[in-house]
């Protein structure tokens, strides 16, 4: 057995998938039911993975717990009602990844997988519902700090764009640019980009722009940063 995974919830039907989900992995799955914390007791193995009820009141508690008692565990937690203001409190708590309760046990699951691999996988950064930009056309948002520093959204042709914030010439913030259709003009020193693959298309800058996938998930939109980036000290 390689490790064990808690599973604080009072759900069975994600406690049953959970345990599907993992047994090729051979984790076993602990539930908690009275929310205590510490390492399990007797012959379990250790804490490899935590699984989480978000609308629990004790939920920011278990997560800072774990991140700071077993920083290499996997921690992903899970809504059962939409509730964007709690899904991003408790990214910021220290979770992983946040998902709904029907994706719960795969999200952790490939996760577990990827770390006892030894893959790296992308990190993403939550943005907001979808539905949020509709109708928003142009500049939409700004991340104003992430592991790569800033990131600046574009929604253009029905997708979003994500694209490092700094101009690479002078360090000017490009969302305080020109934006004519797909082409973003630096506000200091006229550099012009292509916001939907960050080519550089006039100095006096030498480099293209960084750019970062957008990736669409039930709903929610979320930038994925490159595997060697950490978010939550992980």
């Amino acid at each position: 057995m390689s490790g064990t995974v808690l599973l604080y919830g009072s759900d069975p039907g994600v406690a049953r998938r959970t345990a599907r989900a993992l047994a090729p992995l051979d984790v076993s799955v602990l539930s908690v039911t009275d929310g205590r914390l510490g390492e399990p007791e007797g012959d379990a193995h250790p804490v490899v993975g935590v699984l989480i009820e978000l609308e629990g009141a004790a939920a920011r508690t278990i997560i800072g717990h774990w991140r700071s008692t077993v920083p290499e565990a996997i921690i992903v937690g899970y809504v059962v009602l939409p509730d964007a203001e709690l899904w991003r409190d408790m990214e910021a708590a220290g979770a992983d990844a946040v998902t709904t309760r029907g994706r719960a046990d795969r999200v952790l699951a490939d996760r577990l997988a990827d770390q006892l691999s030894g893959r790296r996988r992308a990190r993403r950064i939550r943005l907001a519902p979808l539905a949020d930009f509709a109708g928003r056309l142009g500049f939409v948002g700004r991340i104003p700090e992430t592991p790569v520093g800033a990131i600046a959204l574009f929604h253009l042709s029905g997708r979003l764009w994500a694209v490092a914030d700094t101009c690479p010439h002078a360090g000017a913030s490009l969302c305080e640019g020109e934006l004519d259709q797909n082409v973003l003009t630096c506000p200091r020193h006229g550099s012009q980009f292509r916001v939907t693959d960050g080519e550089r298309l006039r100095g006096p800058a030498d480099l293209a722009l960084a750019t970062f996938p957008v990736i669409m998930d039930a709903g929610e939109a979320f930038v994925e940063l490159p595997p060697s980036t950490t978010l939550h000290g992980g």
